[in-house]
């Protein structure tokens, strides 16, 4: 099937790095796909002009093989205001030169979320058949928003033509949790909560915006990674066995994790906000701002598999590494035996996302011949994965319809029933600490875990 790509973007740096080099991935490895690109940004070019100005933008990023210049003709460029409807039918104009009798068009919407209404608004100037469209996280800023954004969506669009993103689960490490449960006897039979004392799943990094602010003071850590990224990874953690390996099946077992989810009535206590310090100097955050750049909250999935089972997520900017793990903590085993002649640590699961895509499993051993003390000890897989692949798999999914690994409407809404007391919190709100930059984590957060005598792993 031919494809027209129309790529709505307001952030250069994500087109340079991922996404020409995906299209042209799929371009130069995939004969079969016919493809044609419309790039739609607000700035003045004619095609030629924006075709070398990707040329030389991109070679750092793009290995420009013999067929480069071929992909190039493929890259059509529009000059469209999101605001302004004449564009909008002058885009129209430029897609009908493309289109094919057996054409597809995908809408990629790589823009501010303030601007999704803008383009939705105006979609009805262009209203093309067969037409799918991709829309950047986070959808909107709170559960009201998200179901007027959606609303106006399905004036023009139907559910299987609208592809939500999560980055996340494009991670091969993240794919890869559904066979590590459920390609295993060893693992499958103890992934409940006769076996597992507790889960921790951890999202750390050690930059901070840079000139993003006016999008960062407005989407928080919560709305950020909780709501979407976090949810996610959690909803594959614990979800039950999906009857088939297809969309539907793993997306409904997916949905029942999110309607499962419980956070604690007590809030302050559960549920605990950092901002580190500084950040109300930095350029275009109000100074009386409240975002908060640290989350920990402790949870509970409501499931035959994992009830009582705590469950703790924590995510920040600016500390001191980047790291993304979900930690699965398995419960002491009764007497055991060697108990009383040292410490034994607990067995564990470590599946590590960034920036190392591993799975460690802790498990003890005798120490030496003549002693009755155990030593935990480590057995690691990794595997070697091109992460820009990530975004060659996401179109290619878009373009054979699969939606396994988008998110839905009645998911995305779920999420934001979950964490809305808390985007709009009027009382009993957590308090907004603040941490210095740099630091470990927030010795504050410990309490979450102390309280239930756990700690975090490290």
């Amino acid at each position: 099937m031919h494809t027209i790509f129309i790529i709505f973007w307001s952030t250069w740096d994500l087109a340079k790095r991922k996404l020409f080099g995906a299209l042209y991935n799929i371009y130069s490895n995939q004969k079969d796909t016919k493809l044609d690109i419309i790039w739609v940004w607000r700035k003045k070019f004619d095609n030629e002009e924006f075709r070398n100005y990707i040329k030389n933008e991109t070679t750092e990023f793009i290995k420009q093989k013999s067929d480069f210049e071929d992909f190039l003709k493929k890259v059509n460029y529009s000059k469209v205001e999101l605001k302004e409807p004449n564009d909008y039918k002058t885009l129209k104009n430029d897609v009908e030169k493309l289109q094919k009798s057996n054409s597809q068009v995908v809408f990629y919407l790589s823009i501010a979320q303030e601007f999704f209404t803008d383009f939705v608004d105006n979609y009805k100037y262009i209203n093309i058949k067969n037409s799918k469209i991709i829309f950047e996280k986070p959808f909107w800023s709170d559960l009201a928003s998200a179901k007027v954004l959606n609303e106006k969506i399905m004036k023009f669009f139907r559910e299987e033509q609208v592809y939500r993103i999560d980055h996340y689960v494009w991670k091969e490490a993240i794919q890869n949790i559904l066979a590590f449960r459920f390609a295993n006897i060893v693992f499958e039979p103890i992934w409940n909560n006769r076996y597992i004392d507790n889960i921790q799943i951890t999202a750390s990094e050690d930059i901070w915006v840079w000139d993003r602010w006016w999008y960062y003071d407005t989407s928080w850590a919560l709305k950020d990674m909780v709501q979407n990224h976090l949810f996610q990874v959690l909803s594959l953690v614990t979800m039950d066995t999906p009857s088939e390996i297809d969309a539907d099946a793993i997306r409904q077992e997916k949905l029942k994790v999110f309607r499962s989810i419980k956070l604690k009535k007590d809030l302050t206590k559960n549920i605990v906000f950092w901002q580190y310090e500084g950040y109300k100097d930095e350029k275009s955050v109000n100074p009386n701002s409240r975002t908060e750049t640290f989350v920990a909250m402790k949870i509970e999935v409501n499931s035959w598999r994992f009830v009582w089972v705590p469950i703790y997520l924590r995510t920040w900017k600016y500390l001191d590494k980047k790291c993304t793990k979900i930690v699965v903590e398995f419960k002491e085993i009764p007497n055991i035996l060697f108990k009383k002649y040292g410490h034994i640590e607990k067995n564990r699961i470590i599946l590590e996302v960034q920036p190392n895509e591993t799975i460690d499993i802790h498990f003890n051993i005798k120490e030496n011949w003549n002693s009755k003390e155990v030593q935990r000890v480590k057995s690691k897989f990794s595997k070697e994965v091109e992460s820009k692949k990530s975004y060659v798999k996401l179109l290619e999914d878009v373009i054979i319809w699969d939606k396994t690994l988008f998110t839905s409407w009645e998911m995305l809404e779920e999420s934001w029933k979950i964490v809305d007391d808390l985007v709009n919190c009027k009382n009993n709100c957590p308090i907004l600490h603040i941490y210095k930059k740099w630091f470990r984590w927030p010795e504050a957060s410990n309490l979450l875990l102390e309280n239930d005598n756990k700690k975090w792993y490290e």
